[in-house]
């Protein structure tokens, strides 16, 4: 969460050949729920017929990370998006005092990120084939966002282009970043964090599953430094 995947997300569905839901918040167990997803986006549309060379969806959370298995069909590209843990940590924190009251304390937020950490690290290193699985940065993404969405067109082997200026969907602002800044339609800088104050131990933690994630999937980035 927090690390620009609702912004990915909407930036892929200006693509034409691409359709999504938003943040599903599903299970993939097996080929057949890949086969609903991609059914429920082109029904979605009142276009259960339609022809897409990808449907997506945004996955934060381990428990709905799919069957890795899954993952290494050749029909099936993934896209990593991380971005700096505290930036995110400041996020989540600001995201939940505005929309989600008590719903997180420091403690929480930092196990969160350095549990989805450890998962993204472990995913990088079965998918460690860059046809398959590439690595968008945030920070990379709303200072260059052109050249971003370039290495993604090249990446899924797309003929049109994905335009910075995204519309907005139904499911925006509701499946997926609540915030007001994704209702913009465009890649908004990202702002000053605020202060964290978080125990050394905790800092720690939080640095070193950010830093090994980093090293697991910099061989994948699809545009580095």
């Amino acid at each position: 969460m927090r690390s620009g995947s609702t912004l990915v997300l909407h930036l892929l569905l200006t693509n034409p050949q691409i359709a999504a839901l938003g943040e599903r918040n599903v299970r993939y167990a097996s080929a057949a729920d890949l086969a609903r997803l991609a059914l429920s986006a082109r029904m979605a549309q009142g276009r259960p017929l339609r022809r897409l060379r990808y449907v997506a969806d945004q996955i934060n959370h381990n428990r709905f990370t799919p069957n890795p298995v899954l993952l290494e069909s050749r029909r099936v590209r993934v896209v990593f998006v991380l971005r700096d843990p505290l930036s995110a940590l400041a996020s989540l924190l600001e995201l939940a005092r505005c929309h989600y009251p008590h719903a997180w304390s420091a403690a929480q937020a930092v196990e969160y990120f350095v549990n989805r950490l450890q998962a993204l690290t472990d995913l990088g290193a079965q998918l460690s084939d860059p046809a398959r699985a590439g690595l968008v940065r945030y920070e990379t993404l709303t200072a260059q966002p052109q050249r971003v969405l370039e290495a993604l067109r090249r990446f899924l082997d797309l003929t049109e282009s994905f335009s910075p200026a995204y519309a907005t969907h139904s499911f925006t602002q509701t499946r997926g970043d609540p915030g007001p800044k994704i209702s913009t339609g465009r890649i908004l800088p990202p702002g000053k964090a605020p202060a964290i104050d978080l125990e050394p131990q905790q800092l720690a933690r939080l640095l070193d599953a950010y830093a090994r994630c980093h090293a697991a999937l910099s061989s994948l980035d699809l545009c580095p430094a």
